[in-house]
């Protein structure tokens, strides 16, 4: 009755944590509720049309997100409104036929065209196109500084949202291959330019090269990223996956995405800076009368960069081109931060105005682009609320006690293994770890040699919430298969490589982190060694401030791994042994810290599970 009885608590305690999980995730129809909200204050905004022209790229970009909403919802007002204004403009672009930002409109023609019909809504468009196929000009020079031409080239970033799906669009209602290959031609062009192969990053326009902040950093403008980011998904919802050089555009999506994840864990927020290599450059800055005046030097928001970037994000998991384990809670993270930036009546802020770098702006700040922007990751995250990620349940019977240690004497710590210039002391019925003067990271290994099945539970506290950082390594063993300990291992003392990737296999949960270069980050990490390689990016593990006593609890049975904070569950993950290298089993269990950390540990216990 036992085994089955803790069967079930975990059981609960697992769906306990699903429902507030999905709790946090929002519900379809306060999305629904949200994109209206978001519409409606937009639409009644009149103080821009003044100073531009409303089939511009500024509109343009929230027309395309209108139209994503209107697909998504299928809400008529939206089909409606956006019908009107292609009537009242009679179809027609801005007359510079060869500039991008005047065609983007177009893609809400072409759209309305397969919902309605009617010659007449790409008649213009279609001309407009041909006209670009078949003019009589040199091959494409995409310099931008000192380049007569650079207009009527794709020469800036920005360009690949606007004028390449448009192309793809037409492709996709005519079947005539001639405008997907040209928009995937020119596509290339300006990318095999413009893009950095280092940071796998875009800069706006070649001015950009060489160029560096105060501080030294290139300047990766976010939104012109975000542009990118977007257009790449608006290319790959059209072309054929067996159509000539997709693949290389999928290649730019991955690499973007990938560099974009990790930028995202430099901020405690979940979203993207203006500067996305130097996020804390400009100063704030709030409305006082017609002026924006400087109160404080903070870090902040640039959201209709993070917009794009949560759209792209949805998109790729939605589509099976991004792995869910390492996206999911980072796109949930970000939509969940962005929403708290739209007000009460529906205006999106910290939206850096037109522009074409990074440059200050406040919480007042808003753009229509931001707006059609945010519709998009609004919209991509309802399919991804129809169409949940399923989660393994891990449910497992409790059977025999394996190790126990509650840390009450320095008897206690005799077999512990402690590697790094640090102590390891009994105070108070707790062990404390911590380096003196902080010099050093540090492990302490446990003894006891655990199987490829256990579950692992203690508690602990942080006496230091300025900095640091908690990792559990388990199945641990030597690459060569021997214990970690054996003579022939190379000497270990703390630096985290030497855990990672030198001769050890393991996996290692971060669970708290207060890096001082990456503060509070917002998620915790599973990775697999040797290879330092991420697995899974997690709920968030203990607040970096936090001091209170916190129990946890690690579960690995067989290929699935587990862990909980407080009966919240933050990993959950399963080794299949493909893409990654085979599953480990068993091995040895360890607690690591960061120079910087004191915490205290107490009531260890392992148990033999199955």
């Amino acid at each position: 009755m036992k085994k089955i009885h803790y069967l079930y608590n975990v059981i609960f305690l697992f769906l306990s944590s699903v429902i507030t999980a999905q709790h946090n995730k929002g519900s379809i129809n306060e999305v629904v509720e949200l994109i209206d909200k978001v519409i409606n204050w937009q639409n009644q905004q009149t103080d821009h049309i003044k100073k531009y022209t409303l089939t511009n790229w500024q509109f343009a970009t929230n027309y395309i997100g209108m139209m994503k909403a209107f697909k998504t919802t299928g809400n008529l007002a939206y089909q409606n409104y956006l019908k009107k204004i292609g009537e009242d403009h009679k179809w027609q672009t801005i007359p510079d036929m060869y500039h991008a930002d005047k065609i983007a409109v177009s893609q809400v023609y072409l759209d309305l065209y397969k919902q309605l019909g009617g010659e007449e809504l790409i008649k213009n468009t279609k001309w407009v196109l041909d006209a670009n196929l078949i003019r009589n000009k040199p091959e494409p020079d995409v310099r931008y500084n000192n380049n007569p031409y650079k207009h009527e080239w794709w020469s800036w970033c920005d360009a690949l949202f606007m004028a390449p799906p448009t192309f793809a669009k037409m492709y996709e209602i005519t079947g005539d291959n001639k405008y997907l290959d040209y928009a995937i031609e020119k596509w290339l062009v300006t990318t095999d330019y413009l893009w950095d192969k280092k940071e796998n990053l875009i800069y706006r326009d070649d001015r950009y090269f060489g160029k560096k902040t105060t501080s030294g950093k290139k300047i990766f403008w976010s939104r012109g990223n975000g542009w990118v980011f977007a257009g790449l998904v608006h290319m790959l919802e059209i072309i054929p996956k067996d159509y000539p050089k997709r693949k290389l555009l999928v290649d730019q999506f991955q690499k973007m995405a990938y560099r974009l994840l990790d930028l995202q864990e430099r901020t405690t927020d979940g979203l993207w800076r203006s500067n996305l290599l130097d996020p804390g450059i400009f100063a704030y800055l709030n409305r006082k009368g017609d002026k924006f005046i400087e109160t404080a030097k903070v870090d902040i928001p640039e959201n209709s960069g993070s917009a794009f970037f949560c759209y792209g994000f949805a998109w790729g998991i939605n589509n099976g081109l991004l792995e869910p384990s390492l996206f999911e809670k980072p796109m949930v993270k970000s939509w969940s931060e962005l929403i708290k930036h739209v007000n009460s009546e529906g205006r999106l802020g910290y939206v850096q105005p037109v522009g074409k770098d990074p440059k200050p702006y406040g919480a007042e700040s808003w753009q229509e682009f931001g707006t059609g922007a945010f519709l998009l990751a609004a919209s991509e995250y309802i399919n991804y609320l129809r169409n949940p990620i399923k989660k393994d349940l891990i449910s497992f019977y409790k059977r025999s006690l394996l190790y126990e240690n509650n840390f009450s004497t320095q008897n206690d710590l005799d077999k512990w293994i402690l590697e790094g210039d640090a102590k390891a002391i009994i105070k108070d019925n707790w062990l404390e770890m911590f380096s003196p003067n902080e010099k050093s990271h540090h492990v302490f290994w446990c003894p006891k040699e655990l199987p490829s099945s256990f579950m692992a539970e203690w508690e602990m506290q942080n006496l230091n919430t300025n900095a640091g950082l908690c990792i559990v390594f388990f199945s641990a063993k030597g690459i060569n298969g021997l214990d970690v300990m054996h003579p022939s291992q190379k000497k270990r003392f703390g630096v985290f490589n030497q855990y990672t990737k030198s001769d050890l296999n393991n996996y290692h949960i971060s669970y708290y982190t207060n890096n001082p270069k990456k503060p509070n980050r917002p998620f915790a990490h599973l990775r697999k060694n040797k290879g330092f390689t991420t697995v899974q990016y997690g709920e968030k593990g203990i607040d970096a401030n936090s001091k209170s006593i916190h129990k946890i609890r690690l579960v690995k049975k067989d290929n699935h791994i587990s862990m909980f904070i407080d009966d919240r569950e933050i990993i959950n993950w399963k080794d299949h042994g493909l893409k990654y290298g085979e599953q480990h089993t068993g091995g040895k269990f360890a607690f690591r810290q960061m120079q910087w950390s004191h915490f205290r540990y107490r009531n260890f216990k392992v148990w033999n599970i199955n």
